[in-house]
């Protein structure tokens, strides 16, 4: 919360590139898909005169109901919304959390701090928190992205387990909305209905029991509607996503780059990319950026830990922007080693919970990785990996709490959480108070507590009246 009002507690305030999704609901109960230049500034992208973003409908839908009630706090609900999916974001890893333990009895002392160190790891320890520091458009999709797949992870969990054609339904509603705030997440949630659909029609088809052992999944008293559900659920929402694409550019591309205005003024930077958004030889690099141990840069001022602003390339990539940036081990590394030790029950399926979680974590973990063939390296792309590392670790919670060196690997999870957050809280705070678009009366605010916190450290003589 003091993050997401940078430290003021006011939810409802303006900020730079924050007005999108209202304008573009108010385009949709009006018909169409452009909204007004001023709502998409420099990420317009211009097609036969018209002004249009390349983000999806997701948190534009969500918006309808705000827009249709409250006529002038348009620009307005980003703080807000993002605080939401904060929130629900955290909900969701506490519930999968429970989800994977086994057993009823009451949590001992140590398991609950296991727990709270997971969800702080999960909150403020992670790259949420990077994305929360400012409510941009681009923050927003992701949040909403993640949150959505987790609450697909939930339903489809329990999907395994009771077999229910409601749980499945709404599962197909929380994928449609992860894929259509950002599609990277959410294609691993179509990934994993897609799995279901395949497990399903061929148990219609040939009277087996597909999937039991490998994915625990019971008998389905009518697979062939479920199939369809599934099927169906996938084919809505790849065909509204490019039939959106279609009636704004005339193609399905999403991202027709050829149309961006930012690349309009430099065309040297589209002959780079080639007019793709994705290619497959940008794939090693952003593994090595991305996973490397070059993600933090120290300097002399509070809070002393930077973003890297140097990728390590791999052979001749198509990236055309390199943003400031950190990688999994170095500012998430307890959540990177829960989820490691959680991977190990999805190898071996030593519950009927891990075999029920293989097709998620998998598929979440592909959909996310998409990222790593962009033609931009920055850190919120990290955020793409966060719903599948969140299911893994806390596979690794379970497994955790359960083994013979508890104690002593939940104070190494303890010492990496401090880092954890002790990172990420300073990435956000720089991006926050040092970045372009920030107010100047934070700038100067963070500058003056960076000069209080110097003569501190060193005991320097007081400045002069």
């Amino acid at each position: 919360m003091w993050f997401v009002t940078w430290g003021d507690w006011k939810f409802f305030e303006p900020e730079d590139f924050c007005g999108f999704y209202d304008a573009l609901a108010r385009s949709i109960l009006h018909g169409h898909l452009d909204v007004p230049r001023d709502a998409i500034g420099v990420e317009a992208f211009t097609f036969e005169g018209r002004a249009y973003g390349y983000f999806g409908i997701g948190p534009a839908l969500l918006r309808i109901p705000l827009v249709l009630i409250f006529k002038n706090m348009d620009g307005l609900w980003s703080r807000m919304m993002m605080m939401i999916a904060g929130t629900v974001t955290l909900l969701c890893a506490y519930r999968i959390l429970r989800l994977f333990r086994t057993n009823s009895r009451s949590d001992t002392n140590g398991q609950r701090l296991l727990h709270s160190l997971f969800i702080l790891s999960a909150g403020i320890g992670s790259t949420a928190i990077f994305l929360i520091g400012r409510s941009f458009t681009y923050h927003e999709a992701l949040m909403w992205g993640g949150a959505f797949a987790l609450l697909f992870t939930c339903s489809i969990l329990d999907y395994f387990r009771r077999r229910r054609s409601k749980s499945l339904i709404l599962a197909a509603i929380f994928s449609f909305m992860s894929f259509h705030c950002r599609p990277t997440i959410g294609a691993g949630t179509l990934m994993a209905l897609l799995v279901i659909f395949v497990v399903l029609t061929w148990r219609a088809m040939a009277g087996s029991q597909t999937g039991q052992s490998f994915f625990a999944l019971g008998p389905v008293v009518n697979p062939l509607r479920h199939a369809f559900i599934a099927g169906a659920a996938i084919a809505v929402t790849l065909g509204i996503y490019f039939g959106i694409n279609y009636a704004k550019f005339r193609t399905f591309d999403a991202v027709p780059l050829q149309y961006y205005d930012f690349y309009s003024e430099f065309p040297k930077r589209l002959k780079a990319t080639e007019g793709k958004q994705l290619h497959l030889k940008n794939i090693p690099t952003g593994l090595v950026t991305y996973f490397g141990l070059h993600g933090v840069r120290l300097k002399d001022k509070f809070p002393w830990f930077y973003l890297e602003e140097e990728a390590t390339f791999i052979g001749a990539p198509a990236n055309d922007l390199i943003e400031g940036f950190s990688t999994v081990p170095v500012s998430m590394p307890s959540l990177l080693l829960l989820a490691i030790i959680g991977s190990t029950g999805f190898v071996v399926g030593s519950s009927d919970i891990f075999r029920r979680a293989r097709v998620v974590a998998v598929t979440l973990l592909i959909g996310g990785g998409i990222v790593f063939a962009t033609v931009c390296i920055t850190e919120r792309y990290l955020y793409d990996l966060f719903p599948a590392l969140v299911v893994c670790a806390a596979a690794g919670v379970a497994r955790l709490e359960c083994g013979r060196h508890a104690a002593a690997m939940t104070s190494l999870i303890a010492m990496l959480s401090a880092i954890s957050v002790t990172l990420n809280c300073s990435f956000s705070l720089i991006n926050q108070r040092e970045n372009l678009g920030a107010p100047p009366a934070k700038i100067a605010e963070h500058e003056h507590l960076q000069e209080s916190i110097n003569r501190i450290l060193h005991r320097g003589p007081p400045p002069p009246d």
